[in-house]
């Protein structure tokens, strides 16, 4: 029975979706079926660009940050390349850490010149699946920084990845086996406005809260996460820039939700970053549309593009408290 209410559930979905032409979506990314399950981290962005109304990743992992800016660099010998959808992926290795990470990215590239640039700079041809991978070394700008030899895979011009052998292989099973999306990740996204452009899925296990932990004490995040069983975040940029946020309690802290979430919520969206000592005062908070359930907390906020960029360089969803350094993600988060 619960096979068939899958399916019956994608089929509901792909029409309300699919049949809106005109419409963004986070369900319409093409590389959805290629995220492999049980990731901790799933984050996309469309890059069809229309005035302001393009997107951008909100929260990702140092990593996937590293991965994106080196595509950039290998792609960018390939002067006509077009780069319309991106997914940016991290998942626990055996270690308990978020080690493993994926870049995907949808559009138009030149295959065999972005390799030959790639092989004269030291890759290494490999095989997998039937399908050529290059073996990347870290680039000589990022030492201590990037410390995985990484995979690159161009299928059929239009769709590359690249990131750890582990995460790179898993991928491209589910490309041979025509994989379909993973069905929590299709509910989640589902449950998204049809007019976000960038998004992200962070799932709060202690695996999750212990990494972020060790580079982030006391973050913004950090106390958002405690307790919690999955964050997503929807933004829509356009003239204001819309960002849309719920948070889910895992069944052990269903209790502490009502009393403490909303608080750590104002935290984020708070026009300045807290003192160590004491809570923002009410008139700072932005949030709108705040409704709560028993395990769900869930609302918006939106800002103008001034209010968004110093919102995005005091550190956004990962800034801390005044009296505090700021530091990014490092290798293994």
């Amino acid at each position: 029975m619960r096979p068939y209410i899958y399916r019956l559930l994608w089929i509901l979905v792909s029409t309300v979706v699919f049949a809106a032409s005109g419409f963004a979506s986070p369900l319409n990314n093409p590389l959805l079926p290629l995220v492999p399950p049980g990731a901790e981290i799933v984050a996309g962005f469309d890059n069809h660009p229309t005035g302001h109304e393009h997107g951008r990743l909100l929260l990702s992992t140092h990593n996937d940050r590293l991965d994106l800016d080196d595509w950039q660099g290998l792609a960018g010998v390939d002067s006509k390349r077009v780069i319309d959808e991106v997914i940016e992926v991290a998942a626990s290795s055996a270690s308990g850490r978020l080690t493993e990470h994926l870049l995907l990215v949808a559009g138009h590239f030149n295959r065999e010149r972005i390799f030959k640039a790639a092989e004269l700079n030291g890759a290494q041809r490999s095989e997998f699946q039937g399908e050529t991978a290059l073996l990347i070394k870290p680039f000589d700008r990022e030492q201590g920084e990037m410390l995985d030899a990484r995979w690159l895979v161009i299928l059929n011009d239009h769709i590359a990845m690249l990131g750890t052998r582990t995460m790179v292989q898993s991928a491209l099973r589910r490309y041979a086996t025509h994989a379909d999306i993973d069905m929590p990740l299709m509910e989640r996204l589902a449950q998204m406005r049809r007019d976000v452009t960038s998004w992200t899925i962070l799932m709060g296990s202690p695996k999750t809260e212990g990494s972020l932990a060790l580079t982030q004490p006391n973050s913004v995040l950090t106390r958002l996460l405690d307790g919690a069983e999955v964050l997503m975040i929807g933004a829509r940029f356009s003239a204001r820039i819309r960002v849309d946020f719920s948070l889910h309690g895992r069944n052990d802290h269903q209790s502490e939700f009502l009393t403490e979430k909303p608080a750590s919520l104002a935290d984020v969206f708070a026009k300045e970053p807290l003192l160590l000592s004491g809570s923002p005062p009410q008139s700072q908070s932005r949030l709108g549309n705040l409704s709560m359930e028993l395990d769900c907390i869930q609302g918006s906020v939106e800002l103008s593009q001034k209010d968004f960029e110093q919102w995005n360089r005091q550190g956004g969803f990962t800034r801390r408290s005044q009296g505090q350094a700021t530091r990014t993600l490092s290798h293994g988060e």
